[in-house]
């Protein structure tokens, strides 16, 4: 094999042990932010929409935008969570609504407001059931009247609270956080401080789960 030959394998081979060491980094990161660990307080600091059963021994916190389709998907993966109440887990919804969608502020505004009236993970199941029919439109604030009734919430006072200051700044309190934490993109997730795409927190909250019951 001649020296330029060598020289080129030489690349070749340094370029797919770099592309390997990528790749593997990329599998550890969620892809939405650089903060790959966080201190729990911080996550958890302000936080309105919290589900949790009993001692706490997994927290999951996922930021998330009601317009996102990758959001969507992720709370059809995580989404029982919320809904099965597992003994041992906390779980956080929080707001990063992203500027690429037009109704993504208002509808995290509306999940508040819903969740004032006692009913937020209600409306953040209904809102991602219903995304396709809702993204981008123009009179979205009837639509989530709607919405609000069919949850049995009192229209006036959705109303009242959908454009509320109270309602408005507990949606910025969650973009302050996720922009100190730099965040890029949604969902992002965390378990136990953790930062994981979303295709590994079950697992993970099973694991850490079965670790403290000693299985």
């Amino acid at each position: 094999m001649t020296n330029d030959w060598k020289l080129i394998l030489k690349i070749i081979l340094g370029s797919a042990a770099l592309m390997m060491v990528v790749i593997f980094g990329l599998s550890k990161m969620s892809g939405t932010g650089t903060n790959l660990t966080t201190d729990q307080s911080i996550l958890l600091d302000g936080a309105k929409l919290v589900k949790e059963n009993g001692e706490t021994v997994v927290t999951v916190v996922n930021f998330s935008d009601m317009e996102c389709p990758a959001c969507k998907r992720a709370h059809s993966l995580i989404g029982g969570l919320y809904s099965d109440n597992i003994p041992g887990v906390k779980i956080v919804f929080r707001h990063f609504p992203l500027g690429i969608h037009k109704n993504s502020i208002i509808t995290a505004r509306a999940v508040e407001a819903a969740r004032v009236m006692g009913k937020g993970f209600e409306m953040i199941d209904l809102l991602f059931d219903t995304q396709e029919e809702w993204t981008g439109e123009s009179k979205i604030e009837d639509m989530l009247v709607e919405y609000a009734k069919s949850l049995g919430l009192d229209e006036k006072i959705f109303k009242e609270k959908l454009n509320s200051v109270e309602v408005a700044e507990v949606v910025q309190q969650d973009v302050n956080l996720g922009n100190s934490l730099r965040l890029s993109g949604t969902p992002t997730i965390y378990v136990n401080g953790e930062q994981m795409a979303v295709d590994f927190v079950m697992d993970k909250v099973t694991e850490l789960l079965k670790k403290n019951n000693g299985n």
